[in-house]
């Protein structure tokens, strides 16, 4: 089916000091996620108000916001609170862990229950998904709560689809100071786009098993055409070649690779599109988050971004711990992509 061509979603950061009249003036607002909050996803009339306690860094505090073009309706399922409309929905789902239910086990049941609502509210395609929780380094009965993580996650995918692969959406796994499990994430309703990887790295899903019994479930990069408006959503990104980690304890070299390797996905997401997109550079992303292990790094890492990034107007930078120890920081993205017809 084709997408309807009205169909329009972007992404900004507004400083929170001007969230109030900005949110007054704008009724296409889908969701706002407040960095550095602890209190709970909430659904007001117009919008979702989605916590994660992640601080920023930077001048000012920022608030990620969400809009599309279409009339949306705001609600709740079950655990899942959501916006959506008629091509697109954006959710948000938490759970806090007990003795009971460990991350593992939150993990399988959260992803579970997101699968049962696109398929109720008819919204089969992930697009992006991320994914907040606490101590994501932290060894629990001798396995690492990352590796907990990507277990059920995949054993989520795994009992939904036969071939995960071919579903698996851009995604970022990242270390929050405290909180529940939380888990955002966009859905189309007509089409899946195209989920493209890295050339420099092993597609995550084969990673062997020195990473966990489980792989980690999700694509390098998603493009989605939304009608009016396209977009690449980039994964978190690390300094990673292949399968391995590099420039251990060395921030700005692992700011260097970084760039390498969105430069080598970037290119390879032009290639794969090269009938429909022109050139992508990093200088061209809508958006571009940070995540920094350690704020004393901050200043630092801040300027090796600002001279990778010079064209790049929205950039938050936030402090969070990185899907493996040994890394001290990753990015992600969102580009808007422009048609060559």
């Amino acid at each position: 089916m084709k997408v309807t061509k009205t169909t329009s979603l972007s992404v900004t950061l507004v400083p929170e000091r001007d969230f109030k009249e900005f949110s007054t003036s704008s009724n296409n607002i889908l969701a706002t996620v407040f960095y550095g909050r602890e209190t709970s996803t909430s659904a007001p009339k117009d919008y979702l108000q989605i916590p994660v306690s992640l601080p920023q860094v930077g001048n000012e505090p920022l608030v990620e916001v969400w809009t599309s073009s279409l009339r949306h309706e705001v609600n709740q399922y079950e655990n899942i609170y959501y916006a959506a409309n008629s091509e697109m929905v954006f959710g948000s789902i938490s759970f806090k862990e007990t003795k009971n239910d460990g991350l593992e086990k939150l993990a399988f049941r959260a992803y579970k229950e997101v699968f049962e609502f696109l398929d109720q509210k008819q919204f089969p395609y992930l697009v992006r998904c991320w994914n907040y929780f606490p101590n994501i380094n932290q060894v629990t009965n001798g396995i690492e709560r990352y590796k907990l993580f990507c277990s059920g996650r995949h054993d989520a995918f795994s009992e939904k689809y036969q071939a995960i692969h071919n579903h698996l959406p851009a995604a970022s796994a990242v270390g929050s100071q405290s909180g529940p499990l939380t888990i955002n994430f966009i859905a189309a309703r007509n089409h899946s786009g195209s989920h493209i990887e890295n050339p420099r790295q092993v597609s995550a899903y084969q990673y062997p098993m020195v990473y966990g019994k489980r792989s980690p479930s999700f694509a390098r990069a998603t493009y989605m055409d939304w009608g009016s408006s396209k977009h690449l959503y980039l994964a978190g990104t690390a300094s990673i070649i292949g399968h391995k980690s590099c420039h251990l304890e060395n921030p700005l070299m692992q700011s260097q690779e970084i760039q390498k390797n969105l430069d080598s996905l970037l290119n390879n997401c032009a290639s794969v599109m090269n009938k429909d997109v022109e050139k992508l550079e990093i200088e061209d992303a809508s958006i571009v988050k940070t995540y920094i292990k350690d704020v004393a790094l901050f200043p630092l890492i801040k300027d090796a971004m600002e001279e990778q990034m010079t064209g790049v107007e929205s950039k938050l930078y936030l402090i969070g711990d990185i899907c493996r120890k040994e890394l001290l920081l990753e990015v992600e993205g969102v580009w808007s992509v422009n048609s060559l017809d």
